[in-house]
């Protein structure tokens, strides 16, 4: 697998729920797709994660330059997937550049059909999360996350994520609690997942 897919994984997606749920969620989406091998970033008033982490600090990359590359890539994507429907990766790296644009809807079209093809891929599932999440259809992204902690119920960015969803979006601040508390005490490494899952707990 070429790197089309390693800002979905496990580190790429704590997108910031915050933004106005936008403003933020694009910012951190853009930094992680620039800084793979960062985990989070959060938006202004309730955080999500994302897979873009690195997009929105200071020094980040403009948002302008990361929509330029991915329309660069559409092409051969769509090229790659003209010639073989089935091509996970390049499905992958279409909707990958489609989230890039913001062009939600666009990129759930290949997202959903490789997760027809590799129901168990997480990195697949967290892009599929992303795009719903933007659609706002809270509903079906914290289906995929869910998904994705059936598959590996560690996966602290799911747990993360869910925890927003159920807090700010499904209004059941109990079960959102649970998932914050998991964070906490699974996550080792992403000091800024954990600065955020401590700040929804109010701690």
């Amino acid at each position: 697998m070429t790197d089309n897919r390693v800002p979905f994984g496990r580190k790429a997606v704590i997108l910031a729920v915050f933004l106005a749920l936008a403003a933020m969620f694009a910012t951190s989406f853009l930094y992680r797709m620039n800084n793979p091998n960062l985990v989070v970033k959060s938006q202004p008033s309730r955080s999500f994660v994302d897979a873009g982490e690195g997009q929105g600090g200071p020094g980040a990359p403009a948002m302008g330059g990361a929509v330029s590359g991915a329309m660069s890539r559409v092409k051969e994507y769509l090229d790659r997937v003209k010639k073989n429907p089935d091509d996970v990766e390049a499905l992958v790296g279409l909707g990958n550049s489609f989230l890039m644009m913001r062009a939600w809807d666009r990129a759930l079209e290949p997202l959903e059909k490789a997760r027809r093809l590799k129901p168990d891929d997480t990195a697949v599932l967290k892009a599929v999360g992303i795009a719903y999440f933007n659609k706002e259809d809270y509903t079906k992204a914290s289906e995929a996350y869910e998904a994705i902690l059936k598959i590996d119920p560690q996966d602290t960015l799911a747990l993360f994520n869910l925890g927003v969803i159920y807090k700010h979006y499904f209004k059941k601040p109990d079960i959102a609690q649970t998932y914050f508390e998991k964070v906490l005490a699974l996550e080792k490494q992403d000091a800024e997942m954990l600065k955020l899952a401590r700040q929804e707990l109010g701690k």
